[in-house]
């Protein structure tokens, strides 16, 4: 089979990205705040399962089973109470805000709540998954502890991290389809100027043995296209973002830039452990679901604390 040209990768890759925002804006900016929750739990549901069942895919290739349905329910249940946790308390503080108790306050409280609730949930989830896992490895009669162990990894990396979005998302005092937006934007952007930059200029090898197509040339223009999206994001976004103005802009644009380039080397080194070049192929010239997620996954918990960190009293 012939190896298609980077001209026709990049078409194809152009015409996968459309689609992609497409969906992405649709759900985000919904006139109907049930069709948009709906819309996001499902997207967010769908995303989990494919990725998580191409990882599982992958390490089928290096023989170690990997316990799908187990990690899947969990998973299931940490997303849809993400989810639905956040959008009442999201609803709660705009009936506090309508009954004139400052913004601040109500804020804060209720970041409180839905941040020790979440923690919970988390642990109960995960005590979930590893009974159901247990149960399995009985019924199979053995107890290979890195199918457990990998298996675990694998929720942790696909549904643990997929939860950020939805905490971005519902994000307490803030324009959640805005942040959302934001976040993807500069962190996609990341990826375009990282491919660009690379396959125009790029001479200096960032990491050969792990994915000999990043280069230096490649990490740098990731940062700069992705700090000019961030100002130009926050510009047009206007009051929606307006916490962000300033020097978070830049500062956010540098981190999420560069860190995103060090979350595709993570998913390129587990592609190279499993031997696969792609994790799947469901969007044409970018790969499977995975593909698509990696920097989202890692830059989603980092976005999310610094957000925390910065614009909660």
């Amino acid at each position: 089979m012939t190896k298609p040209s980077k001209a026709q990768v990049f078409r194809q890759r152009l015409g996968s990205t459309l689609v992609l925002w497409t969906v992405v804006l649709l759900a985000l900016f919904a006139p109907n705040d049930t069709v948009a929750n709906t819309a996001f739990l499902a997207i967010t549901s769908i995303l989990g399962f494919v990725g998580f069942r191409e990882f599982a895919r992958m390490l089928e290739t290096t023989g170690v089973r990997v316990f799908l349905w187990p990690a899947m329910v969990a998973g299931s249940a940490l997303l849809l109470f993400e989810v639905s946790h956040g959008w009442n308390t999201s609803r709660a503080i705009e009936e506090v805000s309508s009954s004139q108790i400052s913004n601040a306050g109500s804020g804060q409280t209720h970041t409180t709540i839905y941040s020790a609730t979440g923690i919970h949930f988390t642990l109960v989830t995960t005590l979930l998954f590893l009974w159901l896992s247990t149960l399995k490895l009985r019924s199979a009669g053995a107890v290979p502890i890195a199918s457990l162990a990998l298996t675990f990894f694998g929720w942790f990396y696909v549904f643990g991290l997929l939860t950020f979005i939805a905490k971005i998302y519902y994000f307490p005092g803030l324009n959640g389809s805005w942040l959302l937006l934001y976040f993807i934007l500069v962190t996609k952007f990341s990826d375009l100027g990282a491919y660009v930059t690379g396959s125009l200029i790029g001479r200096h090898k960032m990491a050969p043995k792990i994915s000999p197509g990043k280069t230096w040339e490649g990490f740098a223009g990731a940062i700069v296209i992705s700090t000019l999206v961030s100002l130009i994001t926050i510009y047009l976004a206007g009051p929606q973002l307006a916490p962000l103005q300033g020097i978070h802009g830049v500062l956010l644009g540098i981190l999420l830039g560069g860190l995103a380039v060090v979350g595709d080397l993570i998913e390129s080194l587990l592609k190279r452990e499993t031997g696969v070049k792609d994790s799947g192929n469901l969007f044409p010239g970018i790969g499977g679901c995975l593909d698509l997620l990696d920097s989202l996954l890692f830059n989603a918990p980092i976005f999310y604390l610094y957000c925390r960190l910065t614009l909660t009293n």
